[in-house]
């Protein structure tokens, strides 16, 4: 998000005052950091970046090429291997006691073809890498999700996503795959050649092997003007769908408590360039203690902390898609993501809301509301309809289990699929009934790991191995 604290701070006289009050704490408890330390001799640990997973493995495999990956595969011990990336998937999908297997060797592009606009891509390349890579070549993704820090192989494994109507998630982007099994196959799959599999490894969890390049399916480089504005939550829930539809990319965040929301839309333009935005402590973490107090305080707080929000003046970046799509996220949180069917999203997100107030949940964090397009990926969380998607966060140091668990039922009463990469409490019989294409799935994964070497303690439990 574009606020800082120094523009926040300015949008109400009051606020600047309520900051020096003393008592301005967060009762909500801190939650306790772990992971395994360091060993002398040993591989070194592993823990994602939320600090939510963490596991001590056995071997760190990092081979430098395709015909490694085959091979390391193959010597995995009996402890399994798991695939990891940059480590931004907040659920538990890559500790194992096992061998972790990165792909950071595996980067950068291979075919690409001007005329058709598509590019094959390693798996370990960083999607904010691509952007630029893909730019030499004439040719841009079509969109991205919030943040670019991820490697694509993690991307696509959860069918991480952005925002927009007319788009899918980054999976639905790929018409070609290669996938290294755990029986020391390489396939090439797409629509006419391993076609199931190539259903099924489009959003595998890593479960099926490891994909060690895809073919993305592109577009020509743009221009793209972001523009920022607050508005009452009202009005952005009641125009949301009809805002959606005018802008290609559009989305907008709900503040707990407050009555004020900030909307994002994003379109092509022939604009130049913004000057370059000067370097900023985050608006969240600066100001957290200040907003929970004025939520401690009720109706009087609130009203301060809606005439901060609503004295933000609107704001406006132009850039490269790539630099425009993606936002910096410099606050670290715990995240839960579910998808609903795009026609309940409103209704949801008003439950929630209503939720918190009645509750009197503390917090503060801002929650993300996002349409994505229909896909036929078998465990998309878009598949067959077109979803709206809703992020509830909480800061890292804190425990976000009170304000999840209290949450997660309202996702479940409109049919919400989670997030793979975020957090969640499914297991394999309630997710079962979510994904029409489930069995097949199952199928496929037996097939090409019948001893579930690619498993870990985790992905038996949603997958119901």
């Amino acid at each position: 998000m574009t606020l800082t604290r120094r523009t926040l701070l300015k949008g109400s006289a009051g606020a600047a005052a309520l900051a020096s009050l003393p008592g301005c704490g967060d009762p909500t408890p801190t939650l306790p950091q772990g992971g395994p330390g360091f060993r002398p001799g040993e591989p070194v640990p592993w823990r994602n970046w939320a600090g939510t997973a963490w596991c001590q493995p056995s071997a760190r495999l990092a081979p430098a090429d395709e015909a490694g990956v085959v091979d390391a595969l193959a010597q995995a011990g009996p402890g399994g291997v798991r695939p990891v990336g940059a480590g931004h998937s907040f659920s538990s999908l890559v500790p194992t006691d096992g061998a972790l297997l990165s792909l950071d060797a595996l980067t950068g592009l291979g075919e690409v073809d001007d005329g058709a606009r598509t590019a094959w891509v390693w798996a370990g390349t960083r999607l904010g890498q691509l952007g630029p890579m893909l730019e030499g070549r004439g040719q841009a993704m079509p969109n991205l999700p919030d943040i670019d820090y991820q490697a694509l192989g993690g991307a696509l494994a959860t069918s991480t996503h952005g925002t927009g109507t007319r788009h899918g998630s980054l999976s639905s982007f790929v018409d070609a795959l290669v996938l290294a099994t755990p029986g020391g196959e390489l396939l090439e799959c797409d629509a006419e050649q391993n076609t199931e599999v190539f259903q099924a490894a489009r959003c595998s969890l890593g479960s099926l092997g490891v994909m060690t390049r895809a073919r993305l399916r592109n577009r020509t480089p743009f221009q793209a003007r972001e523009s920022t504005r607050f508005a009452p939550i009202e009005e952005l829930l009641e125009q949301a769908a009809e805002r959606a539809r005018q802008y290609e990319f559009w989305e907008f965040y709900a503040f707990p408590h407050a009555s004020v929301g900030m909307e994002i839309r994003t379109e092509e333009t022939d604009a130049p360039a913004s000057p370059p935005e000067p370097e900023e402590p985050s608006a969240l973490s600066s100001i957290r203690d200040l907003a929970m107090f004025l939520v401690q305080l009720g109706r009087p707080g609130v009203a301060v902390l809606d005439s901060m929000l609503a004295g933000q003046a609107p704001s406006e970046k132009v850039g490269r898609s790539y630099r425009v799509l993606a936002h910096t996220r410099n606050d670290r949180f715990h995240e839960m993501e579910y998808t609903v069917p795009a026609e309940a999203g409103i209704d949801c997100l008003r439950e929630i809301l209503e939720t918190i107030r009645r509750e009197r949940i503390p917090v503060v964090f801002p929650i993300e509301f996002r349409y994505v397009a229909a896909d036929d990926i078998w465990l998309s969380m878009f598949e067959g309809r077109a979803g709206a998607s809703i992020s509830i966060h909480q800061f890292n140091d804190l425990d976000y289990r009170p304000y999840f668990n209290q949450i997660e039922p309202i996702f479940w009463k409109y049919e919400g699929r989670p997030h793979w990469g975020k957090l969640h409490t499914l297991d394999a019989p309630r997710l079962a009934e979510r994904y029409p294409h489930w069995q097949a799935f199952q199928e496929v994964r037996r097939q090409l790991d019948p001893s579930g070497r690619m498993l870990n303690a985790h992905l038996r439990e949603v997958l119901g191995a």
